[in-house]
């Protein structure tokens, strides 16, 4: 059986799951998983050119994201 075989049968909260176990095996080594070359120049940009916007609290912020990739997802 197929990796794309075994996910296509799995619930979305099952693939978040899966989702999150992988994030954590791949960052637990993080010279084997380096970031290319242009997550630092985005990096430096955010440090230097901080947002004008007020921080949410973290409750906050997930919602946000979440509400913004639902609206992508809807827009295609």
């Amino acid at each position: 059986m197929s990796l794309e075989t075994m996910l296509a049968g799995l619930t979305p909260g099952e693939k978040l799951a899966a989702m999150n176990i992988l994030w954590r095996d791949l960052s637990a080594n993080p010279v084997e998983f380096a970031s290319p070359n242009w997550h630092g120049d985005v990096l430096a940009d955010r440090v230097s050119n901080p947002s004008k916007k007020p921080r949410l609290p973290i409750d906050s912020a997930i919602e946000d994201v979440k509400d913004r990739l639902n609206a992508r997802r809807t827009q295609g």
